[in-house]
């Protein structure tokens, strides 16, 4: 996952972002990943006064941390940048190496920027047509969508797909934005999603959902940093696949659920997700049913289903009680909704929550 950096950001929201990039490019490297520090920023709203030490910060992580930027400009913006003596280098020595090119620019104009600047580009993916693309030719631009700070105007799922597939058909990368859970930015301070639905979600939920949606995206934090643990797991899944799922209520029988991670059968059942190798494991030591099946509970079978006993299931949706079924424990109530976004055959670790 990438990060996002501003200049009207404070000292210790700085730190913290460019910490927590650190870690997600080193969890990059150990997967033999891309392993670029870029960050996002934008220089649209950088005050003349403001240019000069919000340059010097961007030129000292990217000299002291090998950070690399995404700047996302305007027509004036960009002119006032390389307005100055250094011109047009002002971008590199400071690690801009990828521009978002939003309103104002034509395709002639974008394919000038690109040639004088020798930045890749990135135009805005949540308003763009597959015909504006098509006007760019050859140039390896990416698809970058929105932020959306006021309450109510961000994307549906159904558009954000069909507007990512305009650039993943064409082979072209994709970046969407996750609200951040730290020093909430301005204006609003009440999030910056891509999709509206996410707005003050939980990290962990918002990467996986915009992962399932797009698979190919790159999720970027919209601003500030995120949760500890929620960093830690989006860079676990990321260099080595395996989603980490917090617990709670767990039977006694069931805490062999912790000793390591558990690969989701393959077939794709509507109930549940089927835990692969769990069978004849587990015999809970009371029962615990509550008034359903509920969708994210961990459901053991009972002798009443024979050789299939022990096996663990995860539900995907509410069922009614079983008499051969009984419940050993659930997702955590913030994460319940990730089980929508499992995959069969996927890994999955266990952990109690805190």
């Amino acid at each position: 996952m990438l990060f996002s950096i501003y200049p009207t950001d404070a000292p210790e929201t700085r730190r913290a972002v460019l910490e927590q990039a650190a870690g997600s490019a080193a969890a990059a490297a150990a997967a033999a990943a891309a392993a670029e520090r870029m960050l996002f920023t934008s220089l649209h709203t950088v005050e003349t006064a403001e240019l000069a030490a919000f340059g010097d910060l961007l030129r000292e992580a990217h000299t002291e941390r090998g950070a690399t930027f995404c700047a996302d400009v305007s027509p004036a913006a960009l002119g006032h940048v390389v307005s100055g003596d250094e011109g047009w280098g002002w971008l590199a020595r400071r690690g801009i190496t990828m521009l978002r090119l939003d309103y104002g620019f034509d395709a002639d104009e974008i394919r000038r920027v690109a040639s004088v600047s020798g930045c890749r580009i990135a135009v805005n993916a949540s308003t763009v047509d597959g015909h504006f693309v098509d006007e760019l030719g050859d140039l390896p631009v990416a698809g970058w969508h929105n932020y959306y700070p006021r309450p109510e105007t961000g994307l549906t799922e159904a558009f954000l797909v069909a507007q990512s597939q305009l650039f993943s058909a064409r082979g072209l990368p994709v970046f969407a934005f996750i609200p951040g859970e730290r020093d909430f930015r301005a204006p609003l301070h009440l999030g910056l999603p891509t999709l509206e639905d996410q707005r003050h979600r939980n990290a962990w939920r918002t990467f996986l959902q915009l992962r399932r949606l797009v698979p190919d995206a790159v999720v970027v934090c919209a601003e500030g940093a995120v949760a500890d643990d929620h960093a830690a797991w989006i860079a676990e899944v990321e260099a080595t696949g395996v989603v980490t799922l917090p617990v709670t209520g767990l039977d006694a029988a069931a805490s062999v659920l912790l000793e390591h991670p558990w690969r989701l059968r393959v077939e794709d059942a509507a109930a549940s997700f089927r835990l692969d190798g769990s069978r004849g494991g587990i015999r809970p030591e009371r029962l615990r049913n509550a008034d359903t099946r509920e969708r994210g509970s961990l459901q053991v079978d009972l002798e009443a289903y024979g050789r299939y006993r022990g096996e663990v299931h995860l539900m995907r949706a509410d069922r009614p009680l079983d008499a051969g079924q009984a419940r050993v424990g659930e997702i955590a109530a913030p994460y319940r909704g990730v089980v929508d976004d499992l995959r069969p055959g996927q890994t999955v670790r266990f952990v109690p929550a805190t």
